[in-house]
């Protein structure tokens, strides 16, 4: 029969956490990104699958009879080893491998490059698991055992160092490390709360009872259940579930070529409508570069130099997507609808960071990309001013890494001079029609043709 304290400290927090694993499902679902196509989505099911085996197992233990020593500590460790490998994984694809982010594009590049750093270390894992398993003692104590302790502690030590580490580690070129760890950005909340599980997993059930013998009320399992509340509290407040946006080739037909080209950077252009912003952005897009234009010879595949000619954009608006496509023959160039209705490719005026990484991504993913930004007022009130402007100072920055071009279109009168002088602060101010129209004169391609 089970006794207060086994209710208490074990079979109540083992409900409520199954209970938070349920919600969580019901929040994902809810989701309007596709959260099965992102990578990151999988490993936080498997993270799911784990908390889910663990709390079922001590609840049918406590039901059915105590878990025999042996697999008892097994079971710890191979739930200590998992998490602790998932919390890799997790920060490895949000700092290392950010740019395979979408499961197609990461199984491709796993296919060619088998041996990196989440299936080295997750083998290493593997082995700990099988060790474990193999030869942890029969008896209820692991002093007997203290290389397998060993092993585990320096597996979850080893993997805390990696985790720190990976943000400022060789990443692909065109993001510097420093970037790539601020871009990480509120993803470090999570990540802390994920570590600090297996840490509390292995101090308070396998050390506190196996190694030192203490029989007495255990907080372990509360405290699984409080980083797993902590987690799920950030996972929709941070660029966890950014929308995946393939780059296109507009496809639309436009008579003619473009004559001029805009230096890669943030640009402000301030109208009070949007309309010369938006048909600045399709030109871009859609009109390619006059067949004798002076292309840089940095452009050396013929690849390279076409989306030199022709750069993929990214609009993200206020206004009714196919309205923009109508007006402005724009095809396949994906739009993101800022608005509080669900649906795929919308993103919430409140969800900030979600918008904020789904660019960064876009602009990670083809560095000569071209983003339009419309709808900042509408943003602002949703949120505090000074929080939107510290998400497009982000995208200035990245912006400026990844040699995009970034059109942020504002009306200033709804703005006061303060508000307005921080929003053209490391921007290109662009006044309206007439500033489009100096840039396109100012910025007059050469002919490569010999004169």
């Amino acid at each position: 029969m089970l006794d207060a304290e086994r209710i208490v400290f074990e079979i109540v927090p083992s409900v409520l956490g199954l209970f938070l694993v349920a919600y969580s499902i019901a929040h994902i679902r809810r989701m309007r990104a596709d959260f099965f196509t992102v990578i990151r989505g999988w490993v936080f099911t498997l993270f799911l699958a784990s908390l889910v085996m663990l709390w079922t197992m001590e609840i049918a233990g406590d039901l059915l009879g105590s878990w025999p020593g042996q697999a008892r500590v097994g079971k710890d460790i191979t739930f200590v080893v998992v998490v602790v490998w998932l919390s890799t994984c997790l920060v490895a694809l949000n700092t290392r491998y950010r740019r395979f982010s979408t499961l197609d594009h990461f199984s491709e590049w796993m296919k060619r490059h088998p041996a990196n750093v989440i299936t080295v270390w997750g083998t290493v894992g593997l082995f700990v698991i099988v060790y474990a398993w193999a030869m942890n003692p029969m008896g209820e104590l692991v002093t007997d055992e203290p290389l397998l302790l060993a092993t585990v502690i320096g597996y979850l030590a080893a993997s805390i160092v990696i985790d720190l580490v990976l943000p400022f580690s060789r990443t692909e070129p065109g993001l510097a490390p420093r970037a790539r760890f601020e871009m990480f950005g509120g993803m470090r909340a999570m990540t802390l709360a994920w570590m600090c599980i297996p840490v509390v997993a292995l101090v308070f059930d396998i050390v506190l009872e196996f190694v030192v013998g203490y029989d007495g009320p255990n907080p372990y399992m509360w405290a699984l259940v409080g980083l797993f509340a902590a987690i799920l509290g950030t996972v929709t407040d941070t660029r966890f579930t950014a929308l995946i946006v393939d780059p296109e080739v507009e496809s639309a037909k436009r008579s003619g070529f473009r004559a001029y080209d805009i230096p890669r950077g943030p640009y402000l252009i301030e109208d009070e409508k949007s309309e010369s912003a938006v048909r600045l952005f399709a030109e871009l897009i859609s009109l390619p570069l006059r067949p004798d234009a002076d292309v840089p010879a940095t452009h050396e595949s013929a690849s390279a130099t076409l989306e030199y000619l022709i750069p993929k954009g990214l609009m993200v608006t206020r206004e009714y997507p196919e309205n923009i496509r109508e007006n402005h023959k724009i095809q396949v160039t994906p739009i993101i609808w800022l608005t509080e209705a669900p649906g795929e490719r919308r993103v919430a005026p409140t969800s900030l960071a979600v918008l904020t990484d789904t660019v960064i991504r876009f602009m990670e993913s083809d560095p000569n990309s071209i983003v339009l930004l419309e709808g900042i007022e509408y943003l602002i009130t949703f949120n505090d001013f000074r929080k939107v402007l510290r998400h497009l100072d982000s995208l200035n920055e990245i912006a400026w890494i990844t040699k995009a071009r970034l059109l942020v279109a504002i009306n200033p009168k709804a703005y006061d001079p303060k508000e307005l002088a921080m929003l053209e602060r490391d921007r290109k101010v662009v006044r309206g029609e007439e500033g489009i129209e100096q840039l396109r004169k100012r910025f007059k391609v050469s002919s490569g043709t010999p004169a």
